[in-house]
């Protein structure tokens, strides 16, 4: 796992600066845990190898009172003030699927048919999933809009946490402001200044993606 751990070095550092500097949600954050713990995910949901290393070595802090319209305590991943990703915390995590994986209004919540079950969702924007393949090599991740099919994203959970810290960066370089106040768009100078550097890393299609399902474009 030490090419995951690497990316998160790389996240932290960045989301640690961002909220220090600019950040609005206080103590909802992801942090390193000092030893493995036990994450509390419920049984019904598949854990690749990376998410499991994830869920074990780190933190998903939610602050003292928020949680999310289903119930859920979460970590807010800003992007200036362009996007905020909520991961909710691993106990919560079976509540994240309903909807997608299950469907009803309480127990016994009935399977989709069209879901696939190794998909896990892992954080949402704008209420659309954050997606983890559980069954593939390296936890590939997958974005949805809308009800729309899965599209890829990053190759692997360390790429995605890779991406996440060059688009926090770039965000602090510009002290939040991203979207223009007049326009309401994506500055010009953010995606000029990100892009290149996520072409590198995840190649031009999944970055198109990746602008897509963060609303950039």
């Amino acid at each position: 796992m030490d090419v995951l751990d690497q990316a998160m070095a790389s996240f932290l550092k960045w989301q640690d600066q961002y909220n220090e500097a600019c950040g609005l949600f206080k103590e909802q954050d992801i942090r390193p845990l000092a030893e493995f713990c036990d994450p509390g995910v419920d049984i019904r949901i598949p854990l690749s190898p990376e998410l499991q290393h994830f869920y074990t070595r780190y933190e998903i802090r939610s602050g003292a009172d928020h949680k999310t319209s289903l119930g859920m305590k979460s970590a807010a991943v800003e992007i200036g003030d362009a996007a905020v990703l909520f991961f909710p915390k691993p106990e919560h995590l079976f509540r994240q699927q309903l909807g997608y994986r299950w469907l009803g209004t309480g127990e016994p919540y009935q399977a989709s048919p069209s879901w696939p079950p190794e998909h896990v969702v892992i954080a949402n924007y704008n209420d659309d999933p954050l997606i983890v393949d559980t069954a593939s090599p390296a936890s590939p991740v997958y974005g949805r809009i809308d009800g729309s099919e899965a599209f890829l994203l990053a190759d692997s959970l360390a790429d995605f946490f890779s991406a996440l810290a060059l688009l926090i960066e770039a965000a602090f370089a510009m002290e939040g402001n991203v979207t223009n106040e007049e326009t309401f768009e994506i500055e010009a100078a953010f995606v000029e200044e990100v892009r290149p550097k996520l072409v590198q890393l995840l190649g031009k299609d999944k970055v198109e993606n990746v602008m897509k399902y963060l609303s950039f474009y």
